[in-house]
């Protein structure tokens, strides 16, 4: 989680950076300009993906490095567009740098996979078939194509509108709102009508290449399992696929049907194995240099601080800030920002971060013999507590503690149990800071789903559910000696 700052409580809203708010603009000319048009020029979609391509690459946490699993990605990729309806399309395809599931392509065959969707994928296969529905939005122009309804540009919009939102603070709402001007909605997803055409194409594509047509049901079953997990483990969701990627159970359905016809090729390659071996040691969650998640700790090397949020928080961790909510609404959020020189802590809780006026008695104190000041301030909507712990010259920590009316109680302990819950590491504890990372093991005589299970190094209470989903299996499912399954370890 590097130094960034959450919203400004006096201000409302966190204001635009320079290169922030020339993103911003950037995106909306490009938008304007291209809407006017009924259809963007094959060329000028080549440069509109290649303006983007380093801008995708900053907001989705950079370029995974690791050649191994680039080169054989991209191997992947250039046999299944090969065998695509457009061969002769240039592509190229970056695995991202981040634990969300998603995949989606710009246009000029511009094509991404996030290191998060790596690890839910079982086989070289189900990897095709993803690749292979990306690649058959970009020949069938599903993201260049203007629709006079509200549909829009399709998943490019969706794209830019997370990537504007993350730049610069905007809610999702008002980013709508502003990329609305150019007419249509253009943060909409692809139509259902799009996804089903996209998956035909791909399936065909997946055929012709050799692989098992059935695969990509297979990964979207698991896709819709992995989102059922998080929702039932109140984790949010990190499979960003649904954001542009409508999923039914009917479009399962549909594309086992279409893998069962006849005028595909028949194949049943799926090369588990080989897959396997690529993503043994892929590094799975929050790499260290944001900051680690372990169950209700977070602890971050670099700013060699950890905290432990209460029972019933669940963490999630972005580049600007780490949140943790909790099912009754209060919620825990922490950043670093900058602090004037010469402003004393308590100064700074009253009139610079807390609204001047509206903020109660500040009071002076200390965690783990660090100079603090916390005060709380009384909203329409509930109350926020308010911490800021002395980091460095010119910096802050900062933690908030946010709760709706009625859940003043809840705040209050909530409060107290996290202040009791900051520490300060030794250079020695930040550098024993691991990330977790997928470990592929050979099932042996007498182990079981449950006593593999409980070796997981994530999952919390539910270990068992989510070795099941990582490893693609249902109830009732045996496992066999000789067997390769993943696990998550650090």
């Amino acid at each position: 989680m590097p130094a960034l700052s959450f919203i400004d409580m006096k201000q409302g809203r966190a204001p635009l950076k320079g290169a922030q708010a020339w993103l911003v603009g950037c995106f909306l000319l490009l938008f304007l300009t291209a809407c006017g048009a009924p259809q963007i020029d094959p060329q000028e979609e080549v440069k509109i993906g290649a303006r983007l391509h380093p801008k995708i690459i900053e907001e989705y946490g950079g370029v995974y490095d690791d050649a191994r699993v680039k080169a054989y990605v991209e191997t992947v990729m250039q046999r299944i567009a090969n065998a695509s309806d457009n061969p002769n399309q240039a592509y190229r395809i970056t695995v991202l740098d981040t634990p969300i599931v998603n995949a989606f392509a710009l246009p000029g065959g511009y094509t991404y996979v996030t290191r998060g969707l790596l690890a839910l994928a079982n086989n070289e296969a189900e990897l095709a078939g993803v690749i292979g529905h990306e690649i058959a939005h970009v020949t069938a122009r599903h993201s260049a194509k203007r629709q006079s309804t509200a549909q829009g540009a399709a998943v490019l919009a969706t794209v830019l509108g997370a990537v504007v939102s993350s730049a610069s603070g905007i809610n999702a709402g008002l980013t709508s709102d502003l990329i609305n001007l150019g007419g249509g909605a253009l943060l909409a997803g692809y139509s259902r009508e799009q996804e089903y055409e996209a998956d035909n194409l791909g399936i065909a594509a997946l055929a012709r290449a050799g692989y098992e047509p059935h695969a990509q049901a297979d990964f979207l079953e698991s896709l819709g399992r992995y989102a059922a997990y998080q929702s039932g483990s109140g984790v949010k969701s990190s499979t960003g696929w649904f954001d542009s990627h409508p999923n039914t159970s009917e479009r399962v359905d549909k594309a086992n049907e279409k893998a069962e016809a006849k005028k595909l090729p028949t194949s049943t390659q799926i090369d588990a194995a080989r897959y396997l071996s690529v993503i043994d040691g892929l590094l799975y969650g929050d790499g260290v240099e944001q900051g680690v998640v372990n169950g209700r700790r977070f602890a971050h090397p670099d700013l060699r601080l950890s905290f432990k949020v209460p029972p019933g928080f669940e963490i999630t961790n972005a580049p600007d800030k780490v949140t943790a909510e909790h099912k009754v609404g209060v919620k825990i959020i922490f950043d670093v920002a900058p602090i004037p020189k010469g402003l004393g802590l308590a100064e700074y809780v009253a009139d610079v971060w807390g609204p001047t006026g509206h903020i109660g008695r500040v009071q002076k104190t200390t965690i783990n013999r660090r100079d603090a000041a916390m005060g709380k301030v009384r909203t329409k909507e509930g109350v926020a507590h308010l911490l800021a712990i002395d980091y460095e010259e010119g910096k802050v920590f900062r933690f908030g503690v946010i709760a709706p009316s009625g859940q003043q109680s809840n705040a209050e302990s909530a409060f107290a149990s996290l202040r009791q819950n900051i520490n300060f590491l030794s250079e020695a504890a930040a550098n024993a800071i691991k990330p977790l990372r997928i470990s592929v093991i050979t099932v042996q005589s007498g182990d079981n789903i449950a006593s593999l299970s409980r070796l997981m190094a994530d999952g919390g209470t539910n270990k068992q559910s989510l070795f099941m989903v990582l490893n693609g299996l249902k109830d009732g499912d045996v496992i066999e000696p000789g067997q390769q399954l993943k696990l998550i370890s650090n």
